[in-house]
């Protein structure tokens, strides 16, 4: 079943970029202006297992379309920077509670008692008061994608960018935010030095 579930997602991944947990560390001695090039690693084996050929395109695409974007030059080897892509898929559950409380109503105040005179007291009107609580669990699929970027020139990890979101069943919006989320991902990735 967990199988069916991964190969039917094809990772429609991340449904909103708003949804999206990002986080980049990079290394603040490199000087990214040195690089103008970037290259893919070789596809990961693992990738093949969850996701279809067609995702893996879209991955790549995307990727290529953000640093190209930022002034980098796509070369197929031998770029200034490589780019290693991972990619996770993790089945959990979200368990959430909502108490509902009802009951009479309580207050302090004054008034007329039956003596006719004025008197102050804490009274209570309505109902028995309750509480109840309802749980309810959710199953979902959490993906993550992984971007380690490596100057190929000291093989040297120099940037890594990692998303996290639920993953969108729907696969008429995946072609869609996608290359959104990646973009996001890779929002504060340098940009190349200006030729």
């Amino acid at each position: 079943m967990k199988n069916i579930l991964i190969v039917s997602i094809l990772l429609a991944l991340i449904s909103s970029c708003n949804t999206v947990k990002v986080t980049n560390n990079f290394d603040k001695d490199v000087n990214f202006k040195e690089f103008s090039t970037f290259s893919f690693y070789p596809w990961d084996k693992h990738n093949d297992e969850i996701i279809s050929e067609y995702d893996k395109n879209l991955i790549l695409n995307s990727i290529k379309s953000t640093m190209e974007k930022k002034g980098y030059v796509y070369k197929e080897e031998k770029g200034d920077l490589i780019i290693s892509t991972f990619v996770l898929l993790q089945e959990k559950t979200m368990n959430q509670a909502y108490t509902n409380h009802y009951g009479g109503w309580a207050g302090y105040g004054s008034g007329w008692d039956y003596g006719a005179t004025w008197s102050y007291g804490y009274g209570y009107w309505g109902g028995p008061a309750y509480t109840t609580s309802t749980i309810t669990s959710r199953d979902y699929v959490e993906g993550t994608l992984i971007f380690d970027v490596f100057r190929l020139d000291q093989k040297k990890l120099v940037w890594q960018g990692v998303g996290v979101g639920e993953v969108n069943p729907d696969f008429n919006k995946r072609d869609k935010n996608l290359p959104k989320a990646i973009s996001h991902i890779f929002r504060r990735f340098p940009t190349a030095a200006k030729k």
